[in-house]
């Protein structure tokens, strides 16, 4: 059977590099721009239904339904249920990334790992509806004693799992024990048997010199051997999963890069993935603490564009174009987008966040703890899902809402992508 399905997992993946083929010939050509984007569509979905097979219950495609057709219109109060989430297994991290939060001292909220415990009743509350789950948020999962249990134990509820990692939390060599002794297995073979269906990790360059502006006092080096080991881990456990992705967040520092990382990745046989930078501008304002600063407008707009002169790829096809005006002119923006958005953001119908401490987030980009919607500790999740700030962040998408119900609501000022 698993030769079988290999060799079908194959020819589904070479059946859909053809239909998008010809679907990019069939967008120069608008005669039959519907009907080779209609074959793709479908090739796709086919694709998508046989690898995740194993995740799919009828359940979980009529709450997709409903979801979907309830983000369409924008209902406040939902029948369905997220089918994505991101449970935090720890927001503690061993990195200095330059464009995080996290990475820059920010202090969103205290640090922690969730308990194991915590978790089983989140997935027992969520199993049936949730089809993918992102246990990385603020912090490096690998830093979490517990991780590859929690992955396993999402993947035995038939849930999807993902993490995104920077490896400095990995080891290569089994590890030791209090009583000295080494560990059966080493970190490669726990997270492949743990049942882990991707793993981003995270680069952002293709030499150290790169590698270092990002990740200061990180060895370039050290995270490449690391991937290799687990790319060989898998090869030699006949495993097809995770399908390992090398991430490679655009900015000014790196751009020149993406075709050595391009080809870096292809010879380590991992996927390349290249992600618009997330500038944070809307904490320049503020301290560690993320006590307002108040600075003087022309004082926060100087501030913002040399902070974006900074980092701003050239390239513009990674530039988002909130980014692009702020970087001219300088100017925050917010109270517009209360009850109208300029990027059209499902995170408040098709997924959720529940932070290590148990508070639900609306969205990845919330990290200051004021902006919380409630929390699972002393009620279901259920119930924190049709809850009043929740129904007001989905309502500002389509009506303003009143000063007092914009107060501490992250969607109410968002443009639909967190600046």
């Amino acid at each position: 059977m698993t030769t079988l399905s290999n060799s079908l997992d194959r020819r589904l993946a070479q059946a859909v590099a053809t239909t998008g083929r010809w679907n990019a010939v069939g967008k120069r050509r608008q005669a039959i721009a519907w009907l080779t984007g209609s074959v793709d569509f479908f090739a796709r979905g086919v694709f998508w239904a046989w690898r995740n097979r194993k995740y799919i219950t009828p359940l979980k495609l009529a709450n997709m339904a409903v979801v979907n057709i309830e983000f369409l219109m924008k209902r406040e109060r939902l029948v369905g249920r997220p089918y994505k989430m991101k449970i935090e297994s720890t927001n503690i991290c061993n990195t200095r990334c330059q464009l995080c939060p996290t990475g820059l001292g920010l202090r969103g909220r205290r640090k922690g790992r969730m308990a194991y415990e915590q978790y089983t009743e989140l997935i027992r509350q969520v199993r049936r509806h949730l089809f993918a789950l992102d246990l990385s948020m603020w912090g490096d999962p690998l830093v979490a004693p517990d991780i590859y249990k929690m992955i396993g134990h999402a993947h035995d509820n038939g849930i999807w799992t993902y993490i995104s990692s920077n490896l400095h939390g990995f080891k290569i060599e089994p590890r030791k024990q209090r009583d000295g002794t080494l560990e059966a297995i080493d970190d490669a073979t726990k997270l492949i048997t743990s049942g882990l269906d991707m793993l981003t990790c995270s680069l952002h360059g293709a030499s150290q010199e790169t590698f270092a502006i990002y990740q200061p006092g990180k060895d370039f080096g050290d995270a490449l051997a690391k991937v290799r080991h687990i790319v060989e881990t898998k090869k030699k456990l006949g495993s097809s999963t995770p399908a390992i992705q090398l991430n490679f967040v655009v900015t000014k520092h790196n751009e020149h890069e993406i075709d050595p990382f391009r080809a870096m990745a292809e010879e380590l046989g991992c996927k390349p993935i290249f992600s618009t930078a997330s500038m944070n501008v809307r904490f320049l304002d503020k301290d560690k603490k993320l006590t307002p600063l108040g600075l003087a407008d022309d004082v926060l707009a100087k501030k913002t564009k040399d902070h974006l002169e900074d980092w701003l790829p050239k390239n513009k096809d990674y530039v988002l174009g909130a980014y692009d005006e702020m970087r001219e002119t300088g100017a925050h923006r917010g109270e517009e987008f209360n009850g109208k958005k300029s990027y059209n953001c499902s995170w408040p119908w098709r997924q959720s966040v529940i932070n290590w401490d148990g508070s639900v987030a609306t969205c990845c980009g919330s990290f200051e703890e004021r902006e919380d919607i409630a929390s699972v500790v002393d009620q279901p999740f259920s119930k924190v899902w049709n809850s009043e700030k929740y129904r007001l962040a989905r309502r500002s998408f389509k009506k303003k809402l009143s000063d007092p119900q914009a107060e501490d609501n992250p969607c109410a000022t968002c443009p639909g992508f967190m600046l």
